[in-house]
């Protein structure tokens, strides 16, 4: 392994109930869908907000109704982040793994669903700049198929200047596990701090180098 790439939400900052909040909140103003189990696995986490906003409103929406309604509801989350005293930290163990990962320089980014106005707002609100350069960071702009398809992996390992197969990449989602195996990343991993998902991943064989619960033993297990 000579380069991490992070998924962000859910993974280094463990926010998917206020993802879900969110688009619970859209969903049901704007329709009389529901959400499933089975949806938040499979069709929202992960997926880039067209992706999810045509599948549960309409597939005809236009460009211009997807940036509306992909705005609405990231407002509405970061509203429940900045209000939530709960996520206003990475997930435990994690600091000490970015600071490993700065000692042995070894390079790192972040690959994200997330649109660019999330991951500005992260940078302010983490202060993700200590710990990565905001320019080789991967998020959703349109100019690439999302997750599971592999472009976003393969644009994060080239930023890095690591080949895939020696990239570890470390997710919480289905479809980014998926992304990562399609981009036959050498290293994935999953992470599932509330063990909802290990069984799905352990029986499709998504999480190949282990599930793990958070940071805590990353470095001893991973960066040996």
């Amino acid at each position: 392994m000579k380069g991490v790439i992070f998924d962000f939400n859910g993974t280094m900052f463990l926010d998917s109930d206020l993802h879900e909040a969110a688009w619970l909140y859209l969903i049901q103003k704007y329709s009389n869908r529901t959400m499933t189990e089975e949806d938040i696995l499979k069709n929202i986490h992960g997926k880039t907000n067209d992706v999810i906003l045509r599948h549960f409103l309409s597939a005809d929406l236009s460009t211009e109704d997807i940036q509306q309604l992909s705005d609405e509801k990231e407002a509405y989350y970061r509203k429940l982040v900045v209000e939530s005293p709960e996520h206003n930290t990475f997930t435990t163990g994690l600091t000490d793994v970015l600071a490993e990962l700065k000692i042995q320089n070894i390079p790192m980014t972040i690959a994200s669903a997330s649109p660019k106005v999330n991951m500005d707002f992260y940078f302010d609100y983490l202060n993700l700049g200590k710990w990565f350069y905001e320019e080789k960071i991967v998020y959703h702009d349109g100019s690439f198929p999302g997750k599971p398809a592999p472009d976003i992996f393969l644009i994060a390992a080239k930023k890095i200047n690591v080949s895939p197969e020696d990239c570890l990449v470390i997710e919480d989602s289905y479809s980014g596990l998926q992304a990562a195996r399609n981009a036959a990343i050498g290293t994935i991993v999953a992470i599932d701090p509330f063990h909802q998902n290990r069984a799905i991943f352990q029986a499709e064989k998504l999480a190949p180098d282990g599930v793990i619960d958070d940071f805590s033993t990353f470095s001893s297990t991973y960066l040996k």
